[in-house]
């Protein structure tokens, strides 16, 4: 009867440490096959920092303040940039949450101005050739970032993309077509389409 019990215990005793080594090793060889949900991070606040806004309130009409709105806005661009090269996701999507805010700000005061639609043309120009560039940088900005800040970039990229067709609505004085929003394909250049028969602008 005792070694019956000895071996039983025995058993018991052999099956318990059994579970607790599986309880540490099991994790460590499926650690790859273990997926956790993805938890995207807070969206970085959108806004114009005070300094910022009273350097844009201090231009002279909408020519200097898109100017300057567009340099103040590449200056945040450049800094996500470093920031996402040394792994410093959090600031940079806290850097593009500004920049955002910059380029909304652009787009809200041009479409409240009362400034003559020819006087604007330039402008608006201006700013869709940056926004232009500025949606690639972000997008190699996304390529690089951990999906969980990626998620908030992309959609920074999208507000972006409608900022520019924006500043096309406001180029042409009318609702443009989509396709005139991806004229970077046929048109690497950088200039607006132009009619191929009188090669002046072409109005959608």
């Amino acid at each position: 009867m005792k070694s019956q019990l000895s071996c039983r215990m025995l058993v018991v005793s052999s099956c318990c440490l059994l579970f607790v080594f599986a309880l540490f090793v099991a994790p460590e060889a499926l650690g790859q096959d273990i997926r956790l949900p993805l938890v995207a991070a807070p969206p970085p606040m959108k806004f114009v920092p005070r300094s910022e806004r009273t350097q844009l309130s201090s231009a002279r009409d909408a020519k200097s303040r898109t100017r300057a709105t567009i340099e103040l806005a590449e200056a945040r661009l450049s800094r996500a940039e470093e920031l996402t090269a040394s792994e410093q996701f959090e600031a940079a999507s806290a850097e593009l949450g500004v920049y955002q805010g910059l380029i909304d700000d652009a787009i809200y005061y041009l479409g409240a101005t009362r400034a003559g639609k020819d006087k604007m043309r330039d402008t608006y120009k201006r700013l869709e050739l940056a926004l232009r560039a500025h949606c690639s940088r972000i997008e190699a900005i996304r390529r690089i970032t951990p999906s969980e800040f990626a998620v908030n970039i992309k959609a920074i990229c999208e507000c972006t993309r409608h900022a520019r067709d924006e500043a096309l609505n406001g180029f042409y004085g009318d609702t443009v077509l989509g396709e005139v929003s991806r004229e970077d394909e046929k048109n690497p250049g950088g200039e607006l389409p132009k009619d191929s028969t009188t090669g002046s602008v072409k109005k959608q």
